[in-house]
């Protein structure tokens, strides 16, 4: 349950695009002039390396289902031929229950030497809705994935969906950095029902103001049973009752680090459909990060091919 966006892939040589300075990691949202402006500066200044469905949510699904996993996606995106694109993109991922209206929400995913920068405009997403046969439909998972959205609106629908989920479904979330910026007061609700919390190290300091470990002790006071923090190049934490394994990072060659937090956590939820222990889930999901970026949007995603030969010891 997340947003969905259109993602648009541009090489850049400079961040400072149509009279704007981004910041590598970044993600900002603009309104519909700005969003205009930078576009308009990149069809000059950049070069367009392709156009591929995105929504942190949507990805992580995507990857799962190419893992062999039945998934779904709750979300809104636009009444318009951008919307058919991204239904199109989500693959064997079931769209049953993505309403439409309005405009698709589009994301400019700006490379340099390996890093990437985020301008999102919501556009539909900002109107995100659910109704009884969506609560039916969740309840039906054994999994229920969250991931952010920009609006008020959007994030009381998601409370409100976590207040009707069966006990027994397991619930994880994606905070990003828009959620830790709201605060643990106001996303409070969605930490006391989550079971798994994939922060990054950035965002643990934000909601916590800890480092990873000590604020990710902090996070499991109010709910989840299980952290795993991703720290880039350092790899990742996985915390549980009592126990911590640190998790090194998989080296590849970075092409597109988006989405690379979306594979981790599918990388561990599958490893926890499986049955393994959490270090476990946690190196295959570094290892279906690391193989993610190493391509362009979501060609490098993890397939069944990937995860049993992992699970045979292969790799």
């Amino acid at each position: 349950m997340g947003a969905l966006n259109v993602d648009l892939l541009y090489k850049v040589e400079s961040l400072n695009v149509g009279g704007m300075e981004f910041q590598p990691g970044a993600e900002v949202f603009g309104d519909e002039r700005t969003f205009a402006e930078v576009l308009s500066s990149l069809e000059k200044e950049g070069t367009l390396l392709g156009r591929h469905g995105g929504g942190s949510a949507a990805n992580a699904m995507v990857a799962m289902g190419r893992m062999g996993f039945s998934t779904g996606v709750l979300g809104t995106i636009g009444s318009d031929p951008l919307g058919d694109f991204l239904l199109g993109e989500l693959g064997e991922v079931d769209h049953r229950r993505v309403k439409r209206a309005g405009a698709t929400g589009l994301c400019v995913s700006l490379l340099m030497d390996g890093e990437r920068s985020l301008m999102v405009l919501p556009n539909a997403n900002d109107m995100f809705w659910y109704d009884e046969s969506d609560a039916r439909y969740l309840n039906e998972s054994r999994i229920v994935h969250l991931t952010s959205f920009k609006s008020e609106r959007a994030l009381e629908a998601q409370i409100s969906l976590l207040d009707r989920l069966d006990p027994g479904i397991i619930v994880s979330i994606d905070p990003g950095e828009l959620y830790a910026r709201l605060g643990i007061e106001v996303i409070g609700p969605l930490l006391k029902r989550a079971d798994v919390i994939f922060p990054s190290e950035k965002e643990v300091e934000m909601l916590t103001g800890k480092d990873p470990l000590d604020g990710g002790r902090k996070l499991m006071e109010l709910g989840p049973r299980l952290v795993a923090c991703t720290m880039g190049a350092e790899g990742s934490l996985i915390i549980t009752p009592g126990r911590e394994h640190r998790i090194k990072a998989v080296e590849v060659e970075a092409m597109d680090k988006t989405g690379a937090g979306d594979v981790y956590a599918a990388g561990f939820l599958s490893g926890m459909l499986r049955g393994w222990p959490p270090q476990r889930c946690g190196e295959f999901a570094s290892l279906a990060s690391a193989i993610s970026i190493s391509r362009y949007g979501r060609d490098g995603y993890p397939n069944t091919t990937l995860l049993e030969r992992y699970e045979r010891g292969d790799i």
